[in-house]
């Protein structure tokens, strides 16, 4: 009996610890864009025409696995966060005579160091291990009646940390919600840039 409580006691720990460690990576954001809460009233909207790309790299190399999917997600997080700025009449990816062009090249460079993983590894995550998501921005928006037009960038990141002494914060800075939360600032920081530009007033 004393043998089975024994066993009883070494599984109910080793599932505990393993939840421990699977919920000891937080995300933390790395760059020093706001989120913008609350949009300028404009008199003179104009609609625009919206298309973004999206390349992935990790540790410098092309990573496409998932450019598809991210692309997909971006680009309709950028027509509804230009929507929801209530700046602009109309919002389209399809009809190109649109008052304004907008083109948006998103990439995401993904810095991970296996070696330093399994260091970290080792000691059961009491040594942290980092990665890091940088996502750099290059917008452009062409008002094609008048030839003007004007090129800038953005970029923003996320810390993701694995940590034993991070657990009780791994509930409320999950790496997808960070990550979802910093690509949200760049396209709202990207929406007032066409704003601050002078092409709705």
């Amino acid at each position: 009996m004393e043998t089975i409580m024994k066993k009883l006691i070494l599984k109910i720990s080793a599932v505990a610890a393993l939840a421990l460690l699977s919920g000891c990576a937080t995300s933390f954001q790395e760059g020093t864009l706001n989120s913008i809460s609350e949009y300028p009233v404009v008199q003179h909207k104009q609609s625009i025409y919206v298309d973004l790309a999206f390349s992935g790299k990790l540790n410098g190399e092309p990573w496409t696995k998932t450019d598809k999917q991210n692309q997909d997600y971006l680009k309709n997080r950028c027509m509804q966060t230009l929507e929801e700025s209530g700046m602009f009449s109309f919002v389209t990816d399809e009809l190109k005579s649109a008052d304004l062009h907008f083109y948006v090249a998103v990439i995401n460079d993904k810095e991970s160091n296996s070696s330093k993983l399994t260091m970290s590894a080792l000691t059961l995550f009491i040594v942290p291990y980092t990665t890091t998501d940088t996502f750099r921005t290059l917008a452009v928006i062409k008002e094609p009646s008048s030839g003007k037009q004007l090129k800038f960038s953005l970029s923003d990141g996320v810390d993701h940390r694995q940590s034993l002494l991070l657990a009780p914060l791994a509930p409320f800075k999950t790496s997808g919600s960070a990550l979802e939360e910093c690509t949200d600032r760049i396209l709202e920081n990207l929406c007032m840039e066409i704003y601050r530009a002078g092409y709705v007033k």
